[in-house]
Formats: structure tokens, C-alpha cells, sequence
């Protein structure tokens, strides 16, 4: 009883299929005598592309590579910024912050862990207006200031030029508690 189902069912299913290929064949017939048979009697053309696939896939990789490179000039630093916030503490120091006026340095040298991990989650508007000193609304990460570095007067004794420098590696790590995001 099932096979005879089956084989009813697929009856109906090459018919319906039958009707549609005429349906089809139907519609297309005005045209083809307006238009041409589509080539009946011509040759199909033929290509034989120059380029090998290898070549095509190295033009590819180089088009690639130079596309990369015109991401990679960082002009305003913002890249340079947003891998030194995401980089490892270990990896840190070998970053290169050349390219970063001082202010912008003293800063991200200054930042702890958890400012560096806001800054490195923050959008490229907000690491633009960091960078440029300005307000940028990114919780927990300080402004930029300008930044006056001075030296230990020479006219001190050590002892007091060791007291200078304690005192200055205090108020530096003081600096910046009002910004640190809870754990």
C-alpha cells in the first residue's frame, strides 16, 4: 500500500515537473523568436585566462598586504595607543611610543592595568579625543595634561635628592586613584 502511495506521489511529482519546464519553454518561445534561438548555430566562446591561479592568488596576498599598510600609518597615533592598551604587562615596554607627543607618553606610562583596559575597550572617537587631551567620557581613564618633568636639584645632598625621589614615586602613584575602576 505505501509503495503504491510512493509511486503515485512521484508520478504527480515528475508531472508537475513536466508542466513547469513547458510553462517555461512556453514563455521563453516569443522571445527566442524576437531575440534568436540563443545562439543555436554560433560557437559558445571560449577563455583561457593568461594567469595562472597561483599568480592571481599573489596578486591577492599583495593587494591585501598593501591595503593592511594603508591602515597601518597611524598618523595620529590611535593605533599606536590602542596596542600599547591591549598589549600584555610584559609586552608593555617593548612598544615603541615614538611616535606620541611626551604628555601623551608620561600618561600611558602613568596608567595602571585597569585604566589601560578601559582605554584598550574604548571606541576610536574616544581614544582620538584622549589623545588630542580632551574630555573623551571613557570611565576610569585620565585626561592628558601637559606634563613638566623636573630633575632633582643639583645643589642637594644625597640624602636629600634619595628623599626627592621617594617623595616624587609617592605622589605618582597617588596620582590617578580617583580614576581606578573597582575589582
Amino acid at each position: 500500500m505505501l509503495k503504491v502511495i510512493a509511486n503515485a506521489l512521484a508520478c504527480l511529482w515528475r508531472g508537475a515537473l513536466g508542466i513547469l519546464n513547458w510553462a517555461e519553454q512556453f514563455l521563453r518561445w516569443p522571445f527566442s523568436i524576437i531575440f534568436g534561438s540563443g545562439g543555436g548555430g554560433m560557437p559558445s566562446p571560449e577563455y583561457k585566462p593568461d594567469v595562472s591561479s597561483a599568480q592571481l592568488l599573489d596578486e591577492f596576498d599583495e593587494a591585501r598586504r598593501r591595503q593592511a599598510a594603508v591602515h597601518d600609518l597611524d598618523r595620529d597615533g590611535i593605533s599606536t595607543v590602542t596596542k600599547y592598551a591591549s598589549a600584555l604587562p610584559k609586552a608593555r615596554p617593548t612598544i615603541d611610543l615614538g611616535g606620541l607627543n611626551k604628555d601623551i607618553r608620561a600618561t600611558l606610562l602613568t596608567m595602571d592595568d585597569n585604566e589601560l583596559k578601559a582605554l584598550s575597550k574604548a571606541g576610536i572617537g574616544a581614544i582620538r579625543k584622549f589623545i588630542a587631551g580632551a574630555d573623551h567620557g571613557v570611565h576610569g581613564v585620565p585626561v592628558v595634561r601637559s606634563v613638566e618633568i623636573s630633575e632633582a636639584p643639583k645643589e642637594m645632598t644625597e640624602h636629600e635628592q634619595v628623599l626627592w625621589k621617594v617623595r616624587s614615586r609617592m605622589l605618582k602613584s597617588e596620582n590617578g586613584q580617583q580614576f581606578k575602576l573597582a575589582r
